[in-house]
């Protein structure tokens, strides 16, 4: 059996707030939505226009059904609310190491150029720093 849902909770001034922000939202959108088919109809029917207006009813629609869930949900008893699932245990997954291969060192005797380059590295040198 179903325990009653109590809606006192939607009469307090913040949610009262919310209501008539969804509402004003939604009315806002038809009216966008209105205007937008307009524009459609004074370009001789854009089918770019005519797809903005049915996107700003369906976002109208879309507000509505949210917040109706939205307070729907907060009716419900604390005891009926969706709580996390609680995970399965499993077994331990082996897990795969790799080893490290430590990089080799360069020979740069054969390149003049690296030579250059790691001597001008190493009168660098450390505490050297600007």
């Amino acid at each position: 059996m179903m325990a009653a849902r109590s809606y006192r909770f939607a009469w307090r001034p913040s949610w009262l707030a919310g209501h008539v922000l969804v509402v004003a939202a939604s009315v806002v959108m038809v009216f966008l939505g209105h205007w937008q088919l307009d524009v459609s109809d004074s370009k001789g029917f854009s089918l770019q226009n005519f797809g903005y207006a049915v996107q700003w009813w369906a976002f109208s629609i879309a507000a509505i059904v949210i917040w109706v869930r939205v307070v729907r949900d907060r009716a419900r008893p604390e005891s009926q609310r969706s709580q996390p699932p609680t995970p399965k245990p499993q077994a331990p997954q082996p897990v795969t190491y790799r080893r490290y291969v430590m990089p080799t060192a360069v020979d740069s005797s054969d390149d003049p150029e690296l030579t250059r380059y790691n001597e001008y590295l190493r009168s660098l040198g450390p505490g050297r720093n600007g």
